[in-house]
């Protein structure tokens, strides 16, 4: 399961076990903190909230008093899943007085001691001892052990109404059960079932028990998030049915009339506020609703005798449908207080003369801030007030998203996403007021979008900009969780960045496409350029989809040098695509395109096909002693027949197995690492051999490498530019190669350019380089003629290689001089 640490932010590939269950909390793998989880609440009892695990028995039932040890049957169901993976240990501290054995497919035997009466386990009382799990539906909870009460010796001698010490509790005879289906006065009773039959109707019946209870705790959960977002929301909000009755007001609404909910429930909502204009009437307000949809327009809180005076308030009136889901058919009102400047302002300023702001607006129902379509034509009717006054200042839209949101919703659940849209949705109104925007709004799932009102420029959407940044730099609290949001923003400015609103909005969106394009986490203000951009971006990926689909593109190789005899130990194939028109494509411009739109997966299992078919001409041309290295996307590492695949390829090529070399980067690793620690364990029982590229850009963290035995460590090319000149990067690269080594890893380094380099690397006992020091990525033809040439790679690489041993062997002789 993924899990995310509460002090650097980091997301972690956990492995659901009981002994993880049990600490409560996991450690960190890059930053070592110990972040808290509560997978078991104060007294030991589980928080899953998913357990689809039927027991049998629920509750392990001891004996009062016995001198031997106890032996339990214990049987599990898991729903929905045909081959579960269980795991179920005792406690530590009751480990050496309980056994846990698994017996059959499905069924554990459950060893007790007779120890264990004494050892905190009380007659009468019922203490959880054992702990299950199961990974894949990621799902916990514990089973209880109970000691059965003590019989007064009176009482157990005279025999009245107790059962010997050693004797359990037997069922009713299955004979004595009515038939389920027998009717009354049948003259034949049903013949008994027997146990099997009892045992299985038990196991249905607990099956279907435990899917009412997660029905019910989920529909209580929701429950329990709505009215949390409800209680936490500024403005007032009430629910009337048809006949104007109050069924819910949220605290704020009650606040400011000074009464109770028990109070408000059952008055009509014309005895709790009226309208300012005393021509309107509420009958004919929530006509026009019913038949619109919504209303909106000032309105005056009444006060309970003694309250103090009434308040003013802008209204919005929608009208709820119901259904036969059992939702209540009525209206939803929201109001508005004056402190809420910018909606006070949407419901109640009157427009200039003969122009006039649509008054159909409506709010998102999660976070209360207006909805796509209210933004939409709130943008519109804006412009269209402008008119000829936008050159003394026009509009500003700001567009924000927010980065991996989804992950969010993946690994906590909606519920606890949707707390947190609340929570951006609070920070934003908040920046919003500060900076006197008139709107904001909700645009879509996590995208938001905030208008400011003239005169509005670039410096005052960036400042605008900046301050939101500011405030996402501090975590969200929510449920004992910290969680960091890192948003994508940005912003155009009317007319200069568009004559429409659909053109503002484009180019707002094309802005923080941008951000997120270098990133994320930035703000990106609109300019010209970035439509040229997009459309030659766009013309590149039509062009890309029918170079992929044509399997147009091919490969380049770049020789792998090993540092001890400068002879051609691999080779890396680099992916290449000639234009027919613009020539030659920079990897740089297709590949991030082939990443975003899916091509990448096609592409990247086409080109390691044409390097294992090239590889194989080669070997057969008798050159046998290079690997064949190809780098794999993260996109392609989601697939989960990306073994077979692979394994596919390698036969149908005939390349063999252990020539091939497949790389990942350390992000691809994590992003799922059981999956990958699964591949690379299966593809080393084949002979496929596997290395970390790019190490030290992503995770840096050698603690992960360990469960993952990959066969080689690529130093990135960053390291080696500055590793004669930079000693940070020296003592890193160093590093890397001394403890990989120690690790049984071999290290090959990336980006050698020059002799420094070379003669620096080989000190440090790194073991293969690439680089231009030795060859460019070369065509196929180019390199079999390198081949051809000399198999020590050429005469200028062994004489590098022999002037750094004779280097080498001068120093020695100085050292041991002096």
């Amino acid at each position: 399961m993924i899990l995310f640490c509460e002090e650097c932010g980091q997301r972690n590939s956990i492995t659901l076990t009981p002994a993880l269950i049990e600490t409560n909390s996991f450690t960190c793998q890059f930053c070592r903190f110990k972040s808290p989880f509560p997978f078991l609440d104060k007294n030991k009892n589980s928080t899953s909230a998913s357990s689809v695990i039927a027991w049998c028995p629920e509750v392990l039932r001891l004996p009062s008093a016995t001198e031997h040890e106890t032996v339990f049957q214990l049987d599990f169901e898991v729903l929905g899943v045909p081959d579960p993976q269980l795991t179920v240990e005792p406690f530590r501290q009751f480990a050496k007085l309980i056994t846990v054995v698994k017996t059959g497919k499905a069924s554990f035997t459950v060893t007790v001691k007779a120890a264990a009466k004494n050892k905190g386990l009380p007659p009468g009382r019922s203490i959880p001892v054992i702990i299950f799990c199961e990974e894949n539906i990621m799902t916990w909870g514990t089973i209880p052990l109970t000691r059965e009460p003590e019989v007064d010796k009176g009482t157990a001698e005279s025999g009245e109404g107790a059962a010997a010490p050693d004797e359990h509790p037997q069922p009713a005879p299955a004979a004595s059960l009515p038939p389920e289906n027998a009717a009354a006065g049948d003259d034949e009773a049903a013949p008994p079932a027997d146990d099997a039959s009892l045992q299985q109707q038990l196991m249905q019946c607990k099956a279907q028990l435990h899917q009412a209870r997660a029905a019910s705790f989920r529909l209580q959960k929701e429950l329990t998030i709505r009215r949390q977002v409800m209680d936490s929301q500024n403005c007032g909000i009430l629910f009337i049915n048809q006949e104007q009755q109050l069924l819910y007001a949220n605290p704020a609404f009650l606040n400011r009339c000074g009464c109770t909910l028990n109070v408000a429930q059952g008055k009509r909502l014309d005895q709790l506020i009226s309208f300012a204009d005393p021509a309107v009437n509420v009958g004919a307000v929530l006509q026009e609703a019913a038949e619109k949809g919504s209303w909106q327009g000032k309105a005056v809180l009444r006060q309970e005798e003694g309250q103090g005076q009434p308040q003013e308030a802008a209204i919005v009136i929608n009208r709820a449908d119901g259904d036969t889901d059992g939702n209540e058919q009525g209206f939803t009102c929201l109001l508005f207080p004056p402190e809420n400047s910018s909606m006070f302002r949407q419901c109640v300023v009157p427009p200039a003369p003969g122009k006039q702001l649509s008054s159909d607006l409506g709010l998102d129902s999660l976070t209360g801030l207006a909805d796509r379509p209210s933004f939409q034509q709130y943008l519109e009717d804006s412009i269209s007030l402008l008119g000829d006054e936008a050159s003394k200042g026009g509009l500003a839209l700001v567009y924000v998203d927010l980065d991996h949101f989804k992950q969010i919703n993946r690994i906590f659940g909606p519920g606890f996403g949707d707390k947190i849209l609340c929570s951006v949705a609070t920070i934003l109104k908040q920046c919003a007021e500060d900076a006197g925007a008139d709107l904001v709004a909700r645009v879509s799932g996590d995208e938001f979008a905030i208008v400011l009102p003239p005169p509005a420029n670039r410096e005052r959407a960036r400042k605008l900009a900046e301050k939101i940044m500011q405030r996402f730099r501090t975590p969200l609290n929510n449920e004992s969780r910290a969680i960091l949001i890192r948003p994508s923003i940005g912003f155009s400015i009317y007319p200069e960045d568009g004559g429409t609103p659909l053109e503002m909005l484009r180019n707002a969106d094309t802005a923080m496409e941008a951000a997120k394009g270098e990133g994320g986490n930035r703000i990106c203000q609109w300019n010209s350029g970035m439509k040229i951009q997009a459309a030659e971006s766009l013309y590149l990926e039509n062009d890309l989809r029918k170079a992929v689909a044509d399997n147009e593109l091919i490969n380049y190789f770049q020789p792998q040098v090993s540092l001890t005899n400068g002879s051609i130990c691999g080779m890396e194939a680099l992916a290449r695509w000639v234009h027919p028109t613009k020539g030659m494509i920079s990897p740089a411009a297709f590949i991030p395109i082939a990443e975003n739109t899916g091509l990448i997966e096609k592409l990247g299992l086409d080109l390691m096909r044409k390097a294992c078919v090239q590889g194989k001409k080669w070997r057969d041309m008798g050159f046998k002693k290079f690997i064949m290295a190809v780098n794999l996307s993260g996109r392609i590492l989601r697939r989960r027949d990306l073994y077979h695949q692979i394994m596919s390829c390698i036969e149908s090529t005939g390349y063999p197995p252990e020539a091939l070399e497949l790389e990942f980067t350390e992000g691809v690793l994590i992003e799922n690492m059981d999956f990958t620690i699964d591949l690379i364990n299966k593809l080393r029982e084949q002979g496929v051999k596997t290395a970390i590229d790019d190490f030290g850009t992503g995770y840096s963290s050698l603690s992960y490498i360990q469960h993952m035995k990959v066969d080689k460590i690529k130093i990135d090319r960053s390291f080696i530019t500055n590793v004669t000149t930079n000693k940070t990067d020296a003592a890193i690269t160093i590093g890397i190669i001394s403890i990989a080594k120690n690790l049984g890893f071999r290290v090959i380094a990336e980006g050698i350019e020059t002799e420094e380099h070379l003669f620096f690397l080989q000190k440090s006992r790194c073991d293969e380089g690439q680089g231009f020091l030795f060859s460019a990525p070369i065509s196929e033809k180019d390199m079999s003629a390198l081949l051809l040439r000399d198999t020590s790679v050429a005469l200028s690489h062994k004489r590098m290689i022999d002037k750094f041993y004779s280097v080498l062997a001068t120093d020695g002789k100085k050292h041991r001089r002096h």
